[in-house]
């Protein structure tokens, strides 16, 4: 079963079917969240949840 255009694909299949015509490229924005207690470095996170260490 497909959906109609503009909906929201209702299964799986449907939504990898759409995928790469939707796809958007996403640019990680760090942004310092704290102090690593192991290290003592700084930690920066993106929003999406991507986590690293400062040089």
């Amino acid at each position: 079963m497909h959906t109609r255009p503009g909906a929201a694909p209702a299964t799986a299949a449907d939504r990898q079917q759409r995928l790469p015509s939707i796809a958007v490229r996403h640019v990680h924005w760090f942004r310092w969240s704290g102090a690593d207690p192991f290290s003592g470095s700084s930690l920066y996170a993106c929003r999406c949840g991507v986590v690293r260490p400062g040089l």
